[in-house]
């Protein structure tokens, strides 16, 4: 993992590579895999969330991430009561969901070598073959299988009690 410091004049300390970086370049670290922690250079504290939500929204301009819907559902899952705090489960859950959805759309774009062959770029170091292999008749059907995940099973029910205490259903 990589630690970075943060100091009281907002400049980012790489202690891996022993230097300062800025928002952008821990954009590109974050992008590369490489795990990150931020913490105070004083202190201690972890600032991780509070500086990757500054890199999302400076060094990326938001991103395009954030419709202001939802930047008003992230605000309104802010207080303490029993609502706000299934708000908040259900955008992590939401955003989990999307990442391992992404997550499985990288694999199949990257084929079974695990880099080339898609719109993604591949990670330092990593070799593209020369030709992507094309899958063997006997492998698995690559569509998730609808009742195979308990998780996901889960956040299905959930998510169509909530519809129905909604009345969307």
């Amino acid at each position: 993992m990589t630690t970075i410091k943060k100091y009281g004049n907002r400049r980012l300390y790489d202690t891996s590579r022993s230097g300062y970086i800025n928002l952008e370049q821990l954009a590109a670290i974050v992008r590369s895999g490489e795990p990150v922690q931020v913490v105070d250079a004083r202190t201690g504290e972890d600032l991780t969330q509070e500086v990757l939500l500054q890199v999302v929204m400076e060094a990326l301009k938001g991103a395009e991430l954030f419709p202001p819907e939802m930047l008003r559902l992230i605000i309104m899952a802010t207080g303490d009561d029993p609502w706000h705090r299934a708000l908040r489960d259900q955008l992590v859950a939401g955003m989990k969901l999307v990442g391992a959805q992404m997550s499985q759309v990288e694999r199949l774009f990257r084929g079974p070598a695990g880099v080339g062959g898609g719109p993604w770029p591949s990670p330092p170091g990593a070799r593209s073959p020369t030709a992507p292999e094309p899958p063997s008749p006997a492998a698995p059907d690559a569509t998730p299988d609808p009742g195979g995940d308990p998780e996901l099973d889960e956040l299905r029910a959930r998510l169509e009690a909530l519809e129905q205490r909604l009345g969307r259903r």
